[in-house]
C-alpha cells in the first residue's frame, strides 16, 4: 500500500508557530483534522479515538504544507488511517489516527456500515 489516496493542503500561518519560530506540535493536530474532515466530510458520524505523530523535522511560518492520508485498516467499529506530512519536498511527521463509528445520542460505539466501508476502501 504505497499510495495516499487524499490530499489535503495547508500554508502555515504566523499563528501556528511558537516562541522558537516553529510549528507547536498541537497545531499538527489541527492539520490532521481538517485532513480527516476532508476524507469523512459527509460520513455518518465518528469519534476520534487515538492520534498518534512522530516528528521528523519543523515547520516554520510561510510553508506549503501537504497532508497525504490512507485508510491502513478497516474493522468492525473502527478504522484506522495513516497520513504523512510534507513541507515542501521534506516529510516533516508520520501519523495515524483510529476513528470510531458513533451514536451521539446514545454515547455509544456502533459498526461501521456498508457505505462507510466502500468509501473507506476507495
Amino acid at each position: 500500500m504505497a499510495t495516499y489516496p487524499w490530499t489535503q493542503r495547508e500554508r502555515v500561518r504566523f499563528r501556528d508557530c511558537d516562541a522558537m519560530g516553529h510549528v507547536n506540535n498541537a497545531v499538527y493536530s489541527t492539520y490532521l483534522e481538517q485532513a480527516r474532515i476532508g476524507i469523512l466530510g459527509d460520513l455518518e458520524p465518528f469519534i476520534l479515538a487515538r492520534v498518534e505523530i512522530d516528528f521528523r523535522a519543523e515547520l516554520r511560518a510561510g510553508q506549503d504544507v501537504e497532508v497525504r492520508s490512507r485508510c491502513s485498516r478497516v474493522g468492525t467499529k473502527s478504522f484506522e488511517l495513516e497520513h504523512q506530512i510534507w513541507g515542501g519536498d521534506r516529510l516533516v511527521a508520520d501519523a495515524k489516527s483510529v476513528l470510531v463509528g458513533y451514536d451521539y445520542e446514545a454515547g455509544t460505539s456502533v459498526p461501521l456500515t456498508a457505505n462507510q466501508r466502500r468509501r473507506l476502501g476507495e
